[in-house]
């Protein structure tokens, strides 16, 4: 009966022991063994506690947003976008400053063609006592003129003016206005005129995408005296007609 007994236990320590061992399910391996001691296990959202998971919005709120890329323009494809025009520049006084003017504008993408219009130039500031009856009449003013202190006159001979006195051509206006005022302030009447020569006046039609044509600054110190160079819109495709010329106006 013993021996039975002990035969039996037998085989249950055995039966035990294949059963942990072989047939039983693998033990739950702890993941606080295997994580570094500076690193939280992994949680599901649902195993979360509520102030954990209010914690866990307020950090995803926090977090700056990513930067988006910044991307640089290609100047190519920015000229060619932008839009092509006409204009005129002008008027040069003379071949030369035309062509350092059509030098300073000609790159690619810019044409440049040069034309020649009639103009005038203008030679100065007249101050001038208009004609006397005859010319003795003109010789005795002139004479009074001189005794006064009056310097650097003139009896007028040509016949567009003939028997006027003149007093002096002035390049510049504050010159003559100077002079203008003296003599009136000595009781005669005199005047002032612009006097102006026939001279061709050249400009520069150019047409080229709007971002690329310059403003009439480019041409500083190719004018003459105070007619400067300015800029003018066009029709591309027209035949242009003389531009007006700034440095004919009053």
């Amino acid at each position: 009966m013993r021996r039975i007994l002990f035969l039996v236990l037998l085989l249950a320590n055995v039966l035990v022991f294949i059963w942990d061992k072989w047939l039983g399910p693998p033990a739950q391996i702890s993941q606080q063994s295997t994580l570094p001691p500076h690193v939280q296990p992994l949680k599901l959202l649902a195993e979360l506690t509520p102030a954990e998971r209010q914690a866990l919005a307020k950090s995803a709120e926090a977090a700056p947003a990513p930067i988006a890329p910044v991307r640089t323009p290609n100047p190519t494809v920015t000229a060619a976008a932008s839009p092509e025009i006409c204009v005129s520049y002008g008027p040069f006084p003379s071949i030369e400053a035309l062509q350092t003017g059509a030098t300073r504008l000609r790159k690619p993408g810019i044409s440049v063609t040069e034309r020649l219009v009639p103009g005038k130039v203008r030679l100065g500031y007249w101050v001038y006592l208009p004609p006397f009856v005859s010319q003795h009449q003109a010789e005795e003013a002139a004479g009074l003129l001189r005794r006064r202190g009056v310097k650097d006159l003139y009896v007028v001979t040509d016949a567009a003016n003939r028997n006027a006195i003149s007093l002096g051509v002035f390049t510049v206006r504050s010159g003559a206005l100077d002079r203008l005022r003296k003599i009136r302030r000595l009781g005669y009447h005199a005047l002032l005129a612009e006097r102006f020569r026939d001279a061709p006046r050249y400009w520069l039609d150019v047409r080229g995408a709007e971002s690329a044509l310059p403003a009439a600054s480019m041409f500083s110190g190719l004018g003459e005296g105070d007619v400067r160079i300015g800029r003018t819109a066009a029709h591309c495709g027209v035949a242009l007609p003389a531009a007006p010329d700034p440095g004919t106006g009053p």
